[in-house]
């Protein structure tokens, strides 16, 4: 797999500057854990026993700057407020007003909550022009039951252990008990992408302390938690150009449109597995771009001729007509429910890969000019002129229509 791309390394390197400006900076990550240590103390205080962690791109290292009409937004951290018990013992609505009328009683936090649906945020003021907030999920712990139910139908039985169920709004604020498995999910992720942080760690946290001598007394001192493999950069780079990508084309239904993180998530690592954790990120991106193209094909033939002709390419698959992304932590959950409701969903999706690869991969070999413009139309303007200035360009800028891929399910 070494050496797919063997020239245009400064392109590369500039692409990897891209992601790297919309990564959450070390004060910013610093200043998350204390805040969220901070929050779990004072609950911990005002009697809530529980378990307060991070899950989702925060817990495993692919944090991006969220995307809005070219403008930056705040970072927005979940983390899991687990207490003590199972869900026998307590009702869904319960465990949210506990949690609620702690956060609401004292002036620390009350003034900053916004009651969501899912979760409980706490807005925080902005650090110089960006600013953050943190979504807590209420939990309970799984029952044993539920959990020994999970592991005979589970082909990773070993990561069920740690399941928990989170309450979920059905309708009018009727809340039910819904299965979730961060911690086996990060272990699962983790696992995978060991490999690829092994490969980049001495070299990231050596750059990453001589970029930050203010805050790091030695490379010893970079969190482990800083560090980026291909892996993480990869999933990053897709992160944001969905965002941009799904904006531009869907606008204010782009949230209903766009995949979530977690098949992201999930798709990339189950694709890397089979790569070279020596790979650089933008050789790993074109690995499973590639890949996402194999997987395009069920699209317009039988689920018979693809499985014949593509054996063993299963990490999205089709059966009786059904998508089904698995999640590896939760044998129930099905990632692409969505894509089984709305047959656009599933044809945006693989037609965003399609411009990923045109974009981010075949714009390396075009002119300056023309590289320069597919990764403005990849990343927004305004984040590829902070990271590069005028870097590529031949002559004025020009402005990139913002419908030029605005009918993503059609072959433009």
């Amino acid at each position: 797999m070494k050496g797919i791309i063997m020239d245009n390394i400064e392109r590369r390197t500039d692409l990897i500057k891209i992601i790297e400006a919309i990564d959450i900076s070390p004060i910013m990550y610093n200043n998350a854990v204390k805040k969220y240590k901070s929050l779990a103390g004072y609950l911990e205080s005002h009697g809530l026993n529980a378990d307060f962690y991070p899950q989702g791109s925060f817990a495993l290292g692919t944090v991006t700057r969220p995307y809005a009409k070219d403008n930056d937004k705040s970072y927005d951290l979940d983390f899991i407020c687990q207490v003590y018990t199972d869900k026998d013992n307590i009702s869904p609505k319960e465990l949210r007003d506990q949690i609620k009328d702690i956060l609401e009683a004292g002036e620390l936090y009350g003034g900053k909550l916004v009651v969501e649906d899912e979760c409980f945020t706490i807005e925080y003021a902005e650090i110089g022009s960006v600013g953050f907030s943190i979504d807590i999920v209420p939990a309970a712990d799984e029952t044993n039951d539920k959990k020994m139910k999970l592991q005979s139908e589970s082909d990773r039985p070993d990561l069920i252990g740690t399941s928990i169920a989170i309450p979920r709004n059905s309708q009018q604020k009727v809340y039910n008990w819904i299965t979730n498995n961060p911690k086996g999910y990060r272990k699962w992720f983790d696992e995978i992408n060991a490999p690829f942080a092994y490969c980049t760690r001495d070299e990231y946290r050596k750059r990453m302390f001589e970029s930050n001598r203010e805050l790091f007394s030695s490379i010893e001192d970079v969190p482990e938690e800083l560090n980026r493999s291909s892996l993480q950069r990869v999933i990053q780079i897709l992160k944001y150009h969905r965002d941009v990508y799904y904006f531009r084309a869907f606008g204010e239904k782009a949230n209903s449109m766009k995949p979530i993180s977690a098949i992201i998530n999930t798709i990339v690592a189950r694709i890397s597995e089979k790569a070279d954790p020596a790979l650089s990120p933008i050789e790993l991106l074109q690995f499973v771009l590639s890949e996402f193209s194999v997987y395009s094909k069920q699209t317009k033939h039988s689920e018979m001729y693809f499985k014949q002709n593509y054996p063993g390419k299963t990490v999205i698959k089709k059966e009786k007509g059904k998508w089904i992304i698995e999640n590896p932590a939760n044998p129930e959950d099905n990632l692409a429910n969505k894509w089984n409701e709305n047959s656009k969903i599933p044809e945006a999706f693989f037609k965003w890969v399609s411009v990923a690869k045109v974009q981010l991969i075949d714009s390396l070999y075009l002119s300056d000019e023309s590289f320069r413009a597919d990764i403005e139309a990849a990343f927004g303007r305004k984040t590829v002129q902070n990271a590069w200035g005028t870097k590529y360009y031949n002559e004025t800028p020009k402005v990139i229509p913002s419908n030029k891929y605005a009918k993503p399910w059609r072959n433009n």
